[in-house]
């Protein structure tokens, strides 16, 4: 199905989140999916569209260094919805080089090696993905840091040339962590363990690598936790992977 901008009117319209993925899923099946990575607002998102009587395609982006909670809550996520999550994983011939040339563990190194690393990890797998869908349905959230402030919650996304646009859509981007957590309570989600971890204060807000997330303090942003040993060069950096870099294009 082509994305017209009369199709992202009619989507526009529909208010409730899960009316919204229902109406998604209805119409593009298999060529629809739901990117998480374990997130509470991916969790909600899986909730709302099974409850739709629907089976939503769900995929996570498997670096190979998740932590052992993240595989844990995928499983306890497939065995309650009846799903099943696809992994995708790095190229392994091109995970192998990066390691061979600048070790295991490159992201200490600088910004650039650490890029590279989610590049490969994350942003090449992601983009492999993406190619099989219409729409991308992320957990994507105006509040999560100052970047992602202005996110829209429908994006038209230029692929490059001789290739369809991508449909990119994040239904719950304007709703509060109070909101998800009430939501998670209330339906009975889901929640990864980390989400629920707290010793002294100091927390776990934003989940991805083992060895590239750690918990923030009382007074830390969001994703101050997220490759930490880059908060003394900038403590307001853009603590960005690189996934949600497609160029916008307008109607």
């Amino acid at each position: 199905m082509d994305i017209t901008p009369q199709l992202l009117t009619t989507l526009e319209k529909i208010s409730d989140p899960k009316d919204l993925l229902k109406e998604i899923f209805s119409r593009f099946g298999n060529r629809a999916a739901i990117g998480t990575s374990g997130q509470l607002t991916g969790s909600v998102l899986i909730d709302m569209a099974c409850q739709t009587g629907l089976k939503p395609r769900i995929f996570t982006l498997d670096t190979l260094r998740l932590f052992p909670e993240t595989y844990e809550l995928f499983s306890e996520v497939e065995k309650k919805y009846g799903i099943q999550i696809e992994k995708v994983h790095p190229d392994p011939t091109k995970l192998s080089e990066m390691i061979r040339e600048h070790g295991e563990y490159l992201f200490f190194d600088s910004k650039e090696k650490q890029e590279l690393c989610c590049n490969i990890r994350k942003v090449e797998p992601n983009e492999k993905m993406l190619e099989t869908l219409d729409v991308w349905i992320t957990g994507l959230r105006a509040d999560q840091s100052r970047a992602r402030a202005s996110t829209a919650k429908f994006e038209i996304q230029s692929r490059g040339e001789n290739k369809p646009p991508l449909l990119k859509v994040a239904p719950l981007v304007d709703w509060t962590e109070k909101q998800l957590r009430n939501y998670a309570t209330q339906h009975q989600v889901p929640v990864h363990p980390l989400l629920n971890w707290n010793h002294e204060g100091w927390y776990y807000e934003s989940l991805g690598c083992i060895l590239c997330t750690t918990p923030i303090g009382p007074n830390e942003a969001r994703r101050a936790g997220r490759w930490r040993w880059f908060n003394a060069l900038d403590p307001n950096a853009n603590k960005e992977c690189g996934l949600h870099g497609l160029k916008k294009i307008g109607r």
